[in-house]
């Protein structure tokens, strides 16, 4: 999941820098139906960079590592308004005319403008892809929930040691009989159709939805 997600925000960050209007459609349409999916992918992104930050992180880095997580949000809208200041002066000259004049050289630029912003964007998230593919498991998730011993003392080992990539783990796998099952959507329903369980994670998703709503909408207007 923490490859597939960067995968779909990738794609739909590319679709976004090359859409065109047409006859048939609308920019604005496009626009909207891209930012959708480009939203499914942070909304994936925004849980699994966060639980397996705090699932690696010792007790007493912890909370500074889950910081730095989301301290990157602020380096990102930093880096987005910079690369906005360096388009405007790079096409100061076309960009000099009344609101109501923007025809022409001035669309043309904003045009530009707003596909450089957003195209930017995956060079980071190719960068991250082969890290975040040849991650591996954590070793709380192998051992308590996967009860694969012999996986979680080969992933530690390979993570204390500092090489990147898989750990190679060669024979086989002491998987306690005692693990959970596997889930099921069957599960899922189960368990959330309760309204005691329901409600905390329909309040958790409520939240982040109006959140991030109100806080693209904020940085739409600037």
């Amino acid at each position: 999941m923490y490859g597939v997600e960067l995968f779909i925000m990738i794609a739909a960050i590319f679709s976004l820098s090359v859409s065109g209007e047409a006859l048939e459609l609308n920019i604005i349409g496009i626009t909207i139906f891209w930012r959708v999916i480009l939203g499914i992918g942070i909304g994936g992104d925004y849980p699994s960079s966060s639980v397996i930050t705090s699932e690696f992180a010792t007790k007493k880095w912890r909370g500074a590592m889950m910081a730095a997580v989301f301290a990157n949000q602020g380096f990102g809208q930093f880096t987005a308004a910079l690369v906005s200041f360096i388009t405007a002066l790079a096409f100061k000259n076309s960009l000099l005319v009344p609101f109501t004049q923007c025809d022409g050289d001035c669309k043309v630029a904003l045009g530009k403008s707003w596909r450089i912003l957003y195209g930017l964007g995956i060079i980071p998230a190719i960068i991250a892809l082969y890290f975040r593919l040849t991650i591996p498991e954590t070793i709380r998730y192998t051992l308590d929930i996967k009860r694969d011993e012999v996986a979680a003392v080969a992933d530690a080992d390979h993570y204390v040691s500092g090489r990147l990539g898989r750990a190679k783990r060669m024979g086989f796998y002491a998987k306690s009989q005692n693990g959970p099952p596997r889930g099921s959507l069957k599960d899922f329903l189960r368990h959330f159709g309760r309204w005691k369980n329901g409600k905390v994670l329909l309040g958790t998703a409520a939240s982040w939805f109006v959140l991030d709503v109100a806080f693209v909408f904020h940085l739409s207007i600037i």
